[in-house]
């Protein structure tokens, strides 16, 4: 049997159910297609083998400053290499070693954190191909964002890491070009959907309506939708940005009820599995309900990646500035309206929705403010069946080169001949001619260079930062290794030699 190693995001303190979706559903590829144990790498091993029932091992961990990071991925490198002294006996990484050495592959799974944005996660990858690069074994890089915030250093190591692979999936167009920017050929680079789009497979009746009732993992039971219903995730506001929009959100949704008929039910992504749990989505929620006065807004738990997805696709209308309900709505057929909190969520809502052409539904944050958040609304759910059945007609060919990617990637660890993988193409586009569609696409060019504009300052901000706090430390370091030389016994000795030569010397007259 096969072995193959998957690196997430899985096993966060908070958990997400994006990065745990991505994670899982590649797994589920792989099994599909191989004779084949998978091992997870993981935050958590324990919460993820009891979710998912597999092989889960502690991942790799980096420190958040820019300055740390580069400083620690040269220390794995040297452990790569066989040095045991570059890191202490209990970190992370000798187990992720032993496991690599005795694999068939490493697989990194889809993810938007390839950026400098999320660095020590990015760090965290590029640590793993130099593993699997040092003992010899094949790598594939699935379904990523690449950028748009990248350091120079930090694409150096990023465009390490792609060079090495065997295969890498980009995404959306930005990300394919950013990758051909950095010299990777058309038989390496690959444009994909979402690792996790198809996790509730193309017919799965989701949440059945009129008995929808799930268990949250303190056991309790949790009343969800049990009719039509609007399904929306909202995540915190953007705190570079400065944007205020959760508030206003919450009156957009009162108009989306009264329109509809139909009651909203959010569907956190990120915070404590279970209804109770405090942060993340849970904040962002319990603000939009505030500022709501229809009465008609419920919130849900947070539920393992497979239920919320499953509660997603069961809906009739999707609304959301997250990336994965965009995922799972769109492979379901669902109409989707997507608000972007800045230039990085833009980057990738947009590319979603291109991927099935439905990118006019993909507005900048600024649209909630003109009204164009809530006209896109509404034409989505007067188009609602046009846009299901234009979501469906795209589905069997986008499915297919869905299913021909990891066909491809099989091939890899299994070393066997297989069809090269296609790519998605431009696709049949379903857009809207409407003034809030045409205000978003005129907006969209200045809004990610002012959103771009100030991630860039804050990562070169950041990493000046991390550089300043790394020469403090060496400095401080320096000062207590001066301080404890003067205060040992061979200091003191040796002083009081000299002193005593100094005596002998004033004695003598300085005679030799």
């Amino acid at each position: 049997m096969l072995k193959i190693l998957v690196q997430g995001d899985l096993g966060q303190v908070a958990y997400h159910v994006g990065d745990e979706a991505m994670a899982i559903a590649a797994a589920d590829e792989l099994r599909a297609r191989l004779h084949a144990g998978i091992v997870l790498l993981t935050r958590d091993p324990g919460q993820t083998r009891e979710l998912y029932g597999t092989d889960a091992i502690g991942t790799l961990v980096f420190p958040w400053p820019p300055a740390e990071r580069t400083k620690h991925l040269e220390l794995v490198r040297r452990a790569a290499r066989g040095d045991r002294t570059a890191l202490p006996p209990e970190d992370s990484v000798w187990q992720v070693i032993d496991e690599v050495k005795s694999a068939d592959g490493v697989l990194i799974a889809g993810g938007g954190n390839m950026n400098s944005l999320y660095g020590w996660l990015l760090y965290e990858r590029v640590a793993l191909g130099l593993i699997a690069k040092e003992l010899g074994k094949p790598l594939v890089v699935s379904g990523q964002t690449f950028g748009p915030t990248l350091l120079p250093q930090d694409q150096h190591v990023l465009h390490e890491l792609l060079d090495y692979a065997a295969l890498v999936g980009a995404r959306e167009p930005s990300s394919y070009a950013l990758g051909f920017q950095m010299g990777l050929d058309s038989g390496k680079l690959t444009r994909v959907l979402d690792d996790a789009s198809f996790l509730v497979p193309p017919g799965t009746a989701g949440i059945p309506a009129g008995s929808a009732r799930l268990h949250d993992p303190a056991g309790e039971e949790s009343g969800l939708p049990n009719g039509p219903f609007i399904a929306a995730t909202f995540g915190p506001e953007s705190w570079r940005d400065g944007s205020r929009s959760l508030a206003k959100l919450g009156e957009a949704l009162d108009r989306a009820v009264e329109l509809t008929g139909l009651p909203v039910y959010l569907i956190p992504h990120v915070g404590p599995l279970g209804r109770d749990g405090q942060g993340g989505d849970h904040e962002s929620h319990e603000t939009v309900v505030a500022h709501s006065r229809s009465g008609r807004i419920h919130v849900c738990p947070v539920l393992p990646a497979p239920a919320a997805a499953a509660l997603t696709v069961a809906a009739d209308l999707v609304l959301t500035n997250r990336y994965h309900p965009v995922v799972f709505g769109l492979a379901a057929g669902v109409p989707v309206v997507a608000l972007a909190n800045d230039a990085y969520s833009d980057v990738r809502l947009h590319g979603a929705m291109g991927n099935w052409g439905v990118q006019d539904w993909a507005l900048p944050l600024n649209s909630l403010d003109i009204g164009g958040f809530d006209h896109a609304i509404a034409e989505a759910w007067a188009r609602r069946a046009e846009i299901r059945e234009h979501l469906e007609s795209l589905r069997p060919g986008i499915r297919a080169v869905h299913e021909n990617w990891w066909d491809a990637v099989a091939s890899i660890f299994s070393a066997t001949d297989a069809e090269a993988a296609k790519g998605l193409g431009d696709v049949v586009t379903l857009g809207s001619d409407s003034e809030w569609a045409t205000q978003a696409r005129g907006q969209r060019g200045q809004f990610r260079a002012l959103s771009g504009g100030i991630a860039s300052l804050w990562t070169e901000w950041d990493d000046v930062r991390s550089q300043r706090d790394l020469l403090l430390h060496e400095r401080n370091e320096a000062i207590e290794e001066k301080e404890r030389i003067v205060r040992s016994r061979s200091f003191r000795a040796a002083s009081l030699l000299r002193r005593g030569a100094g005596v002998l010397r004033r004695v003598s007259g300085g005679r030799r």
